[in-house]
């Protein structure tokens, strides 16, 4: 079983209305999806995070030409050569997000060779259904910051988790969470999400405005290079502090995890080198006693290969069970999340059971938003 082709797929939609976070608005969707096919005719798919044309030059130029001729299932060698010919320029960023499209596709076609899912192939546990806490409060955006409006939509659709954008200006934000709060009623958790958009100062102003508002968790309050600042927030609060996203490859988390300054890891499969990488990421962190909540946020390759990650995360703690284990699921606009794959969403997914990722892919809409 050889690599013959690799091919990447950057699909773009524009958007009729703009929404943003804190740093900056969106006016479109963009992806970088790899495949990868080999001589016996199997195809595996999988998706970049970041820039969609950056990803493809990165990929195209610089990697696609060392896979061909490879067995595909050597995933943990494959990585390895690839990040050490990237050592010199590319430990962090866009190219180990290119890497990481490249490893979840390799895990797609493992799982296809071998007839098994992907989680089974992870040791996961049989993991049927999975609760999705839904990512949204966006600024702006369909519902032009309507936050009674969105919440109720969000209970309506049966989501009991939720997380809010907050980090652009402190008394605007501490005020929608506040309404937020009021119109999800106390049965829903709620979590804020500032991507990295307030000072050590704002952020502990933030917290303790809102000590009565029973956050579930405050994700990136402070610049990802700044973790003396995560420490300081965390050491002055009883909220939970995550954060991870932006952060790359288990050399890349070990300060984060050994010095403790998040209660709660949030490492991107699309981002952070892939889903084997997650999991050594996440097997450290648990030897810290830190529990990993992945990021996830792009199309229905993401989200597929979310799913199978949750089922083989370790625990914490021991356990006769798992638990209530969590995806999360971004409620912005697009086409690419469901329609790419027909993976059904909303606030209980079930986790694919076919081989590899368990997903086909719509080559009708990737032509139809080819960029």
């Amino acid at each position: 079983m050889k690599i013959v082709a690799v091919t990447t797929h950057v699909v773009s939609h524009r958007l009729d209305v703009p929404f943003g976070m804190s740093q900056w608005d969106w006016d479109s969707r963009a992806s970088c999806l790899v495949e990868i096919r080999t001589d016996d005719g199997l195809t595996g798919w999988g998706e970049c995070f970041g820039p969609a044309p950056g990803n493809r030059a990165l990929i195209d130029g610089s990697f696609a030409p060392f896979l061909l001729g490879r067995d595909p299932r050597e995933l943990t060698d494959i990585w390895d050569e690839l990040y050490n010919r990237n050592r010199e320029w590319g430990r962090k960023g866009i190219s180990i997000a290119a890497i990481s499209g490249i490893e979840i596709a390799l895990w797609d076609l493992a799982g296809k060779a071998a007839g098994l899912p992907v989680w089974r192939l992870l040791g996961g546990k049989h993991t049927p259904q999975v609760r999705a806490y839904a990512s949204a409060f966006y600024y702006g955006g369909d519902w032009k910051d309507d936050i009674e409006a969105e919440a109720h939509s969000i209970v309506d659709a049966g989501y009991r988790d939720v997380k809010m954008k907050v980090g652009r200006e402190l008394t605007t934000d501490i005020e929608r969470v506040r309404r937020a709060r009021a119109a999800l009623g106390p049965s829903v958790r709620i979590a804020v999400d500032a991507n990295r958009g307030y000072t050590t100062a704002e952020a502990k102003s933030f917290l303790r405005a809102l000590e009565d508002a029973d956050l579930w968790f405050f994700e990136e309050p402070v610049l990802p290079e700044d973790l003396q600042g995560y420490r300081e927030i965390r050491a002055g609060t009883t909220v939970p502090i995550a954060g991870g996203e932006s952060e790359f490859t288990r050399w890349g988390f070990r300060e984060l995890i050994e010095t403790r300054a998040v209660d709660l890891l949030q490492p991107d499969a699309t981002a952070c080198g892939g889903i084997r990488a997650t999991l050594l990421i996440a097997g450290m962190a648990s030897a810290h006693g830190i529990p990993t909540l992945p990021h996830v946020w792009g199309s229905s390759i993401t989200i597929a290969a979310g799913l199978h990650l949750l089922t083989a995360l370790p625990q914490v703690t021991p356990s006769t069970g798992r638990g209530p284990v969590l995806v999360e699921l971004d409620q912005a606009p697009n086409p690419f999340r469901s329609g790419l794959a027909g993976l059904a969403t909303g606030p209980v997914l079930s986790v694919p059971d076919g081989p590899g990722l368990g997903i086909e892919i719509d080559r009708e809409l990737l032509g139809r938003y080819a960029a």
